[in-house]
């Protein structure tokens, strides 16, 4: 499923290239200060959200960068603290492998499991943002726990997700220069695919042909 679905982001991101090294460029403008990047993740998230929307679900509103400040008003409060409990979780996860690695046995046996939770977490990262936007009723904690459940129940896939992830970044900072310019929209057109197809699988979503 997983390469189904980079396929799709791919052709997304060729089609509307443009539009997405813009957004991408004022995301990276914007998360230079620290404060105010998980608004600006919000941001990016919602015109990628409707750059899919357009070309998948043929919405007849087309997607313009405008709707990239749309989403740092509105969900940027949201994204803040969903990005505040992912750092915590990290950092406790990262506090817990520390401590635990340096521990006599049969403790240190707890690495193996922490590690686990960690990844878990991280897979669960990779849904959380789509998810926020497509739960705008919902708190960021009850987000999160979505995408927690969903990263448990498609281990595999989650774990094929975090694993293209990783190679991607790592080709891009390699890579550098041009590539920094559609990376992180690249990544978000990713992840909101990813989503919309698991939501198609779980019936919550009908099946659109443009």
């Amino acid at each position: 499923m997983v390469g189904n679905n980079v396929a799709v982001a791919a052709s997304l991101v060729w089609r509307r290239l443009g539009l997405l090294v813009s957004a991408n460029v004022l995301w990276l403008v914007l998360s230079l200060p620290i404060v105010t990047w998980p608004a600006a993740t919000a941001g990016l998230f919602t015109i990628v959200r409707r750059v899919v929307q357009e070309e998948l679900e043929a919405t007849p509103r087309e997607a313009r960068l405008g709707d990239f400040w749309v989403g740092f008003r509105q969900q940027g409060l949201r994204g803040s603290l969903l990005v505040v409990m992912a750092l915590a979780g990290l950092g406790i996860v990262g506090v817990a492998l520390r401590f635990y690695g340096g521990s006599a046995e049969p403790l240190r046996w707890l690495i193996g499991p922490i590690g686990l939770i960690g990844l878990t977490w991280l897979g669960a990262q990779l849904y959380a943002f789509p998810l926020l936007l497509q739960r705008p009723a919902r708190p960021p904690w009850e987000v999160l726990r979505e995408a927690i459940l969903i990263a448990v129940s498609h281990p595999m896939s989650s774990l094929s997700l975090l694993a293209t992830s990783l190679v991607l970044g790592i080709a891009a900072v390699v890579l550098a220069g041009p590539v920094l310019l559609v990376f992180f929209s690249a990544m978000a057109v990713l992840q909101t695919v990813t989503v919309r197809r698991l939501l198609i699988d779980h019936g919550e979503l009908g099946m659109v042909v443009p």
